[in-house]
């Protein structure tokens, strides 16, 4: 099991397991229990009237509770079914609606992105793991599954069409590695001895000037153990992406309020609006997003990575503006302009939230 899919799981069994402690799926009362036993008050339903405490009683089997709260939290019932399309369709008509109080046949916003992103980030590493491992650790497994490739080609197990296919996935996945991490990390190659040597010609290593690593290197040659743990996590960089991998989701969660507050921001003068607000734009936004990457990813093998990325794009422009002109009520220019606003604004904290992932990612080697 991959990493991201492992973290996917245990994040699923720690909501699971909060519901089953918490007793938010619904038991049955005892015969017996006629009266609140927080302040009792006589009960006439399942939460007392007086307090709110709830009425059924968690003296029950724990796999009674456990199999209960997977059905609450995993349950694809009618809301699911509203929600979703209306969300993904019509980009801010649910979310109107819900601030407008409509609430009762919506999934709760914060359990729609926590299905969004749990779809997303189980989905990503089985369709990307078809083949060819989402990041290598060298230029050696490249090869290994190229030569793989053509034996299972000589062997007549692949066709001609198969063949073509899976030698431009590896192609392609080849050249995504040999990038890095866009703008962070620049991979080092081996050369004829072996040995990890910078890439010809290049001026920066990543982030840094080649000058400046070669000088972290050389501290790290003299005894400076700091600078030789730095160099030894820039001279590997399939490892520092795994790492940071699993930082992302982590990063995604706290940037759902800093939406919010670059909302607040831009919206600054609407005193209608208050933070909440805003936070339930953020968590319907994010969740359209990654409901989108997830039909995306399965979209690939299809149509190739450049067009998803457009229509992502694309999409993700055209849900924003949506937003502005349907919660906020702007008007056209006014829209883009924010739109525009928004997009300037966010892309660095992505960045900066990216940077920040791997610099995590390369504390936790």
């Amino acid at each position: 099991m991959s990493d991201p899919l492992g973290d996917a799981v245990d994040s699923a069994l720690e909501h699971v397991g909060a519901d089953a402690v918490a007793g938010l799926a619904e038991g049955r009362r005892e015969a017996n229990d006629t009266r609140c036993l927080n302040c009792g008050e006589p009960l006439k339903a399942n939460y007392c009237p007086e307090c709110g405490q709830g009425a059924h009683s968690l003296r029950r089997p724990f796999w009674s509770l456990l199999g209960e709260s997977v059905e609450t939290l995993f349950s694809i019932d009618s809301r699911f079914a509203r929600t979703v399309p209306d969300l993904m369709a019509h980009p801010g008509r649910m979310t109107r609606h819900y601030l407008d109080g409509q609430r009762a046949r919506f999934l709760p916003p914060f359990r729609l992105y926590v299905l969004a992103s749990l779809i997303f980030f189980i989905l990503m590493p089985l369709v990307m793991g078809k083949g060819v491992a989402f990041m290598p650790k060298g230029t050696q497994d490249f090869a290994d599954a190229r030569a793989e490739i053509e034996a299972s080609h000589n062997d007549g197990d692949m066709t001609d069409e198969e063949y073509q296919s899976a030698i431009r996935g590896l192609d392609q996945a080849e050249q995504v590695w040999r990038g890095g991490i866009p703008g962070l990390v620049t991979p080092t190659v081996p050369n004829a001895e072996g040995d990890v040597a910078p890439p010809p010609d290049e001026e920066w290593a990543g982030f840094m000037p080649r000058e400046a690593l070669d000088a972290v290197r050389e501290a790290g040659a003299n005894g400076d153990k700091d600078a030789a743990r730095f160099a030894e996590i820039m001279d590997e960089p399939g490892r520092l992406a795994e790492e940071t991998q699993r930082w992302i989701p982590r990063m995604m969660f706290v940037l759902l309020p800093v939406y919010a507050c670059l909302l607040a921001l831009v919206y600054f003068w609407r005193r209608q609006f208050l933070f909440f607000d805003h936070l339930i734009v953020s968590l319907h936004f994010h969740s359209a997003l990654f409901f989108a990457m997830s039909i995306g990813l399965v979209l690939v093998p299809f149509i190739g990575l450049g067009w998803v990325s457009l229509a992502l794009i694309v999409y993700s422009n055209f849900y924003l503006y949506r937003l502005n002109r349907v919660v906020y009520g702007r008007g056209a220019f006014s829209s883009v302009l924010r739109t525009v606003t928004l997009d300037s604004l966010y892309i660095v904290i992505l960045m900066f939230a990216l940077l920040m992932a791997a610099i995590l990612g390369a504390l936790s080697l």
